[in-house]
C-alpha cells in the first residue's frame, strides 16, 4: 500500500518506547501484528547492554502496572506443548521472572 505507516491503526505499526528508571535505560519495541516484542536494558547513561529479550511469538502483552513509581508487564508465549510467561518490572527496579508450564 502506498500510504504512510502513520495512517495505519497501531496494531499494524511498529512502536518504540524509550524510558529510564534510576538504574537503567529501556527501549521497548512492539510489532503487534507479528507478535514481536523486543526489550533492551542498558546501564543508565551508557550503551552497556545488560539484558535483551527478543521474542517473535508473543500471544499476549499485558500492562500489569502503570504508575509513576511502579510499572510492569506480563508477556505470554504459547507453543504447542508449553506456555511461557515472562513477568517484567521496570520500576522501581528491573526484575524479570520467566516461567514455563506444560499445556498438555
Amino acid at each position: 500500500m502506498d500510504t504512510s505507516s502513520k495512517d495505519y491503526p497501531f496494531y499494524y505499526n511498529k512502536a518504540t518506547y524509550r524510558f529510564s528508571n534510576d538504574e537503567a535505560d529501556f527501549v521497548v519495541t512492539l510489532s503487534p501484528t507479528y507478535g514481536e516484542v523486543k526489550i533492551q536494558l542498558s546501564r543508565c547513561g551508557s550503551n552497556i547492554l545488560l539484558s535483551l529479550i527478543d521474542l517473535i511469538r508473543v500471544g499476549k502483552f499485558e500492562i500489569t502496572s502503570d504508575k509513576k513509581d511502579q510499572s510492569s508487564v506480563l508477556l505470554t508465549v504459547i507453543n504447542e506443548e508449553t506456555q511461557q510467561m515472562i513477568e517484567i518490572d521496570f520500576k522501581p527496579y528491573f526484575k524479570q521472572i520467566f516461567k514455563e508450564h506444560l499445556t498438555r
